[in-house]
């Protein structure tokens, strides 16, 4: 499946709206991204980095956003949880919803900010979730505040730099997987 023309627009809108917005930047394309384990990448999140490299959002704010470019887009477990605790869940719990979470977004980089995972599991490709290292992988504590690239980027923009636990959110990942 192919991104419409449509999708591309608003992609392209958002973008355009992240540059005129004070604080917000869009950084230079960087390449595609890759998954691994049988996880897909969206067309949207395709389309998103052939346009550019992620972006900075309310830098100057006190809950800014750094939305990860392709070489950025790691699996979340290993940075949340550790590494063994990853390998873990893998093991014992394939099927766990976090097994398919990829880092779109932090709020700057270290592991307690928040964060913004993309799901890449096949059958919820594109789905994102709030979270933080305390909250990550538990059941009622992973608000999805997305279900495409386009509307993260808007979600994101609509908190303004204000606190992302106030913004609204379309229920818990555990109620959809």
């Amino acid at each position: 499946m192919t991104v419409s023309r449509l999708a591309v627009r608003e992609l392209r809108d958002l973008l355009d709206r992240i540059t005129r917005t004070h604080g917000c930047c869009v950084l230079p394309q960087a390449g595609g991204a890759v998954a691994d384990r049988g996880h897909r990448i969206p067309d949207d999140l395709r389309e998103f980095y052939k346009l550019c490299g992620g972006a900075w959002l309310f830098r100057d704010g006190p809950h800014q956003w750094r939305v990860c470019g392709p070489d950025d887009l790691v699996p979340a477990s290993p940075r949340l949880l550790t590494e063994a605790i990853a390998r873990e869940i893998e093991t014992e719990a394939p099927e766990d919803l976090t097994n398919g979470c990829y880092i779109m977004a932090d709020g700057g980089g270290e592991a307690t900010d928040p964060h913004v995972v993309i799901d890449l599991h096949p059958t919820r490709s594109g789905h994102c979730y709030l979270v933080s290292w305390d909250t990550y992988g538990l059941v009622g504590e992973m608000p999805i505040v997305a279900t495409s690239v386009p509307e993260l980027l808007g979600w994101l923009l609509s908190t303004d730099g204000a606190n992302p636990t106030l913004a609204p959110t379309q229920g818990d990942a555990y109620d959809q997987a």
